[in-house]
């Protein structure tokens, strides 16, 4: 079946739900202040409904397209053939959901109560496991963390924009990356994150939604599509929504928030403080924009989890594709923008239906006895496994800048060396935010203006603003796995700038295809209570939030290194005045 293409795949899934599965629909959840949200369970056909174990999917999105969509469908159609029942329900304030939807608003407590009315019903066993990519996963951390004891497993997928501050990461739920803004907010909150809906009167029974169901989804389907090429260089940057004629939203708020900004801590975000009491098989992307947070948040809860089972019990999976495209995209020759990552196929549906059966049905099929991470390995296109992230036998290396005082674009002088430079020197470039260096793929979903991935860098190399470091092509073979420590130094003429790295593969042919990059606002290297600006001719030591990758480096390549000032519309522009953009 993993064979198959992906379209191939969706549409005998749906199928098979369709002849296999019976649906209840409109089922009212009810929340412990009064709220009810609106789940639709589909249930195996011809099989008693009783002593089921259940699935739950906890989602901001329209169930209809959760079911026949090609991310779910595999795992649904898994789960009914197995004798589960599977249970789609809409967070509070989407759809047909009762309240007001606020961004994460509801992970814990609603999670928490949907979990307990599962596990009471009638055909239930008492057992509910959850599963989600991107929204859906990120409800998960604090519901994990909430511990209802029916939460017999987890499996959050590219989730990182549910976490806060966890390990070296306090990114505000992926909002932030280093103190700038992420870009793909303005497209996500956009089309899927407004705030209001139309609603119905309380008192309707659920056969009078039935009815209306199917003449209403409560999607807006005439969303006009947004000019966000254009609008993403709007200043002030609280404007772009306004000038898109998008909803209002959460975005509306977040936009004005600094990274420092108490109202953070409203957010129900998952990290360091909540403790997870399930069992949790993380599958991440290796160009995922919530790659470095999520192995922080799998090396957190192995640690930190609150039970021993829970905590002996963590595994992850990554893989090297987009946001939410595992098991979507992979095929002989994985592209993943425009570098072939050879055969990268894994069966997650498999992996996920016996992480289910053991710990919801007792079922003793080893999966617990597998290695606890797998991780594909780039360049050597291997899927290698480790019992620990990074796997312990990693050595770290240290990497130094160095030139002749002029690293300037790929056709300067920028090396990249082992050996500490014999003498200090520097190299100058100037950054003008009116003219920032572009986005090209990188570690992003959800953002038609710079589709993620990897792609040949060689053109941005050009710039004069980008210095470049390289090593001479490699003798020998190098594998980069784990966590990559970034510290940088740096004299200004302004009050503030953002310091901007990428990490590169470069092939004989030249072609230089991105691995991760990072970026740090420099106001707040020393830290997130309160910002410190530079002063003309001091130098400061400035440590970038760490990149993380798997990369086989092989021989005759080269590393290579670039460093600037933006990465635009990645991330915001700097305009280092010292001011609020």
């Amino acid at each position: 079946a993993v064979a198959q293409p992906a379209t191939q795949r969706t549409a005998a899934a749906v199928a098979y739900i369709a002849a296999h599965a019976d649906r209840e629909e409109m089922m009212r959840v009810p929340m412990r202040d009064g709220v009810r949200l609106s789940a639709t369970i589909l249930f195996p056909k011809d099989r008693p409904r009783q002593n089921l174990p259940t699935v739950l999917i906890f989602i901001p999105y329209l169930t209809e397209g959760t079911i026949r969509g090609g991310l779910f469908s595999g795992y649904i159609r898994s789960f009914i053939e197995n004798g589960y029942a599977v249970i789609i329900e809409n967070v509070r304030g989407r759809y047909f959901s009762e309240g007001t939807y606020t961004y994460l608003t509801g992970s814990e407590k609603d999670g928490y109560d949907s979990i307990d009315w599962i596990s009471k019903q009638p055909w239930s066993n008492g057992k509910v496991g959850t599963i989600g990519c991107s929204s859906s996963a990120e409800e998960q951390h604090r519901m994990n963390a909430a511990q209802h004891p029916a939460h017999a497993a987890a499996v959050p997928m590219g989730s990182g924009a549910g976490i806060g501050k966890v390990g070296p990461y306090n990114e505000m739920g992926n909002f932030y990356r280093g103190g700038t803004v992420q870009g793909v907010w303005f497209s996500w909150y956009y089309g899927s994150g407004y705030k209001y809906h139309p609603s119905w009167p309380a008192e309707l029974t659920r056969e009078q939604k039935l009815r209306i169901s199917k003449f209403w989804n409560m999607e807006p389907e005439l969303m006009p599509r947004p000019n966000l090429d254009s609008a993403v260089w709007t200043l002030p940057i609280n404007k772009i929504m306004q000038n898109l004629g998008a909803m209002p939203s959460d975005m509306d708020d977040f936009v004005n928030r600094l990274p420092n900004d108490p109202k953070w801590k409203e957010i129900e975000f998952g990290g360091e403080g909540y403790r997870s009491g399930a069992p949790t098989l993380y599958i991440n992307s290796w160009y995922d924009l919530s790659i470095g947070p999520n192995v922080a948040m799998f090396d957190y809860q192995t640690r930190n989890a609150a039970t021993e089972t829970a905590r002996d019990n963590i595994f992850m999976v990554i893989a090297p594709t987009l946001h939410c495209n595992q098991g979507q995209v992979e095929s002989e020759h994985t592209v993943v923008g425009e570098r072939d990552f050879g055969d990268a196929r894994y069966d997650y549906v498999g992996l996920v239906q016996r992480w289910f059966d053991h710990w919801l049905k007792g079922a003793d099929n080893g999966v617990t006895k597998e290695p606890k991470v797998r991780s594909y390995l780039m360049g050597a296109n291997q899927w290698r496994t480790s019992d620990t992230w990074p796997p312990k036998n990693v050595d770290l290396v240290t990497y130094y800048l160095d030139s002749d005082g002029s690293a300037n674009s790929v056709l300067g002088n920028g090396r990249l060396t082992t050996t500490k430079p014999a003498k200090a020197s520097s190299d100058v470039f100037v950054y003008d935010p009116m003219h920032p260096v572009p986005s090209l793929g990188g570690q992003i979903c959800c953002f038609a203006v710079n589709p993620g991935g990897s792609f040949d860098q060689v053109g941005i190399e050009m710039r004069n603003d980008v210095l470049v470091y390289t090593t001479p092509p490699l003798k020998e073979r190098v594998d980069v796995t784990g966590n990559i420590e970034v510290s940088l130094y740096l004299s200004s003429n302004v009050k503030d700038t953002d310091l901007t790295i990428k990490l590169v593969d470069v092939g004989p042919d030249g072609k230089a295809f991105n691995l991760d990059e990072g970026i740090l606002r420099v106001r707040w290297r020393e830290g997130w209570d309160k910002p410190v600006f530079m002063e003309s001719g001091k130098v400061y030591k400035v440590d970038i939030p760490p990149l993380v990758t798997s990369n086989s480096f092989a021989a005759g390549h080269r590393i290579r290194v670039e460093v600037s000032s933006s990465s635009f519309p990645h991330f915001d522009r700097n305009l280092n005045t010292g001011g609020n953009n």
